[in-house]
């Protein structure tokens, strides 16, 4: 115990180090590059947590970058044993093993490793709780019962590459889909849910993609560092970062599916709202304000960063930054140098952005399009099988893609297409008028979260005064009184923000009802575009116009 507690603070003191300056470093880096995609960024925060893991177990690496000591301290310290024990030690602790081990240890040193002992049992009693209280949620939910829906996430979890779908579950404790569970995981559904079909399929689509992703098991590594760092706001900061940016990557994927669903799916974040979830628990509606405010905002990103730029982006980070390291003096007659192999990267293709719509359920099994306008975008009605089987026969160029039944047409006459776009632009205008209404009302969103935050903060001062006042009063102090015209200028603050939140609630309101206006013509431009559309696919293949395409 007595040569454990002096490394264990040691380890401490350093790792804390190096995490505050990656810390520093990944903020840097995201704020700088605001076109780095969300999966980016989710990697480099959680790389954070993985130093923070490693610098407190893994032996480190020594950069001996000080000066060399003069040759009487080399003598003296030769016979201590620090390189044989794989750390650096403070000077304090650099002596003759077998004497350290007669002398008592400082009584601070005693009380950090005790502070932290408590600490950390204290995070993990927080953790079995929510654990007991997730585990507790799913024994209270029932089967689901809706054979379409069930059907539909098999087929969706296929499609995502899932060897098979989650078990799904209603509860009526919850607000949103949640995902409970690292090994053997659930999908809950909220009980009075009042999604519509396509709302459901987005929320539905940004779980599997958490389970496709790994989340859940991944996740357990900044938890842990969580733990063992509780102390440390860097350590906080890194392990929230992860989190927002593992939501918004998941938000990206599945707009990369669908990129028509922009819009809407900005509008069922919002609907979602913010949430307090279990850390347990993987749920589709924001933990805060913050988050659904970062999620908005990456959901407003449409320009490309490239992927082998971030790919060797995240790769630099993890060879130089992650692994522990300690300065200590260099050799007194030997300059040493270390080299480092890097690992080759492998540059994954680009993934196509999808323009129209991509539905879980609800979608006919007989009939499917897809228009093919470049590499990188299609408008389309129908299944992740559909889309490729378009690429594959579009040969790069634009065509319109038809399945009726087991038969497959490519449409590549000029007229037709021109058609085809005309038919479908009425729908793509409205869809723009709800992103505009969408950013309007994630905007009046943004101004209630800092009021709502400034309110917290007040009555957060306020409970300290009280707190403090009633401090005095247990210890037969003087009560100081407090001043009248503070707590009157933090009341009057009080209720003008109150009036404020007010305001916006009932402009909120009126956007909601415009939505709500706007989805109604959207739902009849849909219909409108889909008769004309079959109308028009009839004519073509009634007119010669497709070429059949084998299976």
């Amino acid at each position: 115990m007595q040569t454990l507690l002096p490394v264990l603070i040691e380890r401490l003191w350093a790792t804390g180090l190096q995490t505050a300056v990656l810390t520093a470093l990944v903020w840097a880096l995201c704020r700088a590059l605001p076109r780095l995609p969300a999966a980016s960024q989710c990697w480099l925060w959680w790389l954070v947590a993985l130093q923070a893991v490693l610098g407190l177990f893994a032996p480190a690496l020594e950069l001996r970058w000080l000066p060399a000591p003069d040759a009487a301290t080399v003598t003296t310290l030769g016979a201590a044993g620090a390189d044989a024990a794989g750390v650096a030690l403070p000077a304090l602790i650099a002596a003759d093993p077998l004497s350290a081990a007669g002398t008592a240890l400082p009584l601070w040193m005693l009380a950090l490793a005790a502070g932290w002992i408590a600490g950390v049992g204290l995070m993990a009693w927080i953790t079995l709780r929510d654990w007991h209280a997730a585990r507790r949620l799913v024994r209270e939910a029932w089967p689901c019962t809706d054979l379409a829906l069930t059907d539909a996430l098999a087929l969706a979890a296929e499609a995502h590459g899932l060897r098979r779908a989650p078990v799904m579950k209603v509860s009526a404790a919850i607000s949103s889909p949640q995902l409970v569970g690292p090994w053997r995981p659930v999908l809950l559904l909220p009980a009075d849910a009042t999604l519509d079909a396509d709302e459901l399929d987005l929320a539905l689509t940004h779980e599997l993609q958490h389970l496709r992703r790994g989340d859940l098991g991944w996740g357990l590594l900044p938890a842990l560092a969580r733990h063992l760092f509780f102390f440390h706001p860097c350590v906080h900061l890194a392990v929230r970062e992860y989190g927002i940016a593992r939501e918004a990557a998941c938000d990206a994927a599945v707009v990369a599916q669908n990129v028509g669903c922009r819009h809407d799916y900005g509008r069922l974040l919002l609907r979602l709202g913010v949430a307090p979830s279990r850390r347990t628990c993987l749920a589709s509606a924001s933990p805060t304000f913050l988050s659904l405010k970062r999620r908005l905002t990456m959901l407003q990103n449409t320009s490309r960063f490239p992927r082998l730029a971030s790919a060797v982006l995240v790769a630099a980070v993890a060879v130089g930054g992650v692994l522990p390291l300690r300065l200590v003096a260099a050799e007194a007659d030997v300059a040493s140098a270390h080299e480092r192999d890097h690992g080759s990267l492998r540059n994954a293709g680009t993934t196509s952005i999808v323009h129209g719509r991509l539905s879980l359920s609800g979608t006919s099994a007989d009939e499917a399009y897809v228009r093919i306008l470049d590499r990188q975008k299609a408008v389309m009605d129908g299944s992740l099988d559909d889309l490729e089987d378009a690429r594959h026969a579009s040969a790069g160029g634009q065509v319109l893609w038809v399945r009726r039944g087991d038969a497959r047409y490519v449409i590549r006459d000029a007229a037709t297409l021109a058609r085809f776009d005309a038919i479908q632009e009425p729908v793509r205008r409205l869809a723009e008028q709800q992103g505009d209404l969408g950013e309007r009302q994630g905007k009046l969103g943004e101004q209630m979260g800092r009021m709502g935050r400034e309110q917290g903060e007040l009555g957060r001062r306020d409970a300290e005064r009280a707190l403090e006042q009633a401090r005095r009063a247990l210890a037969g102090e003087a009560s100081t009184p407090a001043p009248h015209d503070r707590d009157a200028a933090s009341a009057r603050r009080q209720q003008e923000l109150g009036d404020r939140m007010e305001a916006l609630s009932g402009k909120m309101e009126v956007l909601g009802r415009e939505q709500e206006g706007l989805s109604l013509k959207m739902e009849a431009a849909h219909r409108q575009a889909n008769l004309q559309t079959r109308q028009l696919l009839d004519q073509a293949i009634a007119g010669g116009l497709t070429t059949s395409v084998a299976d």
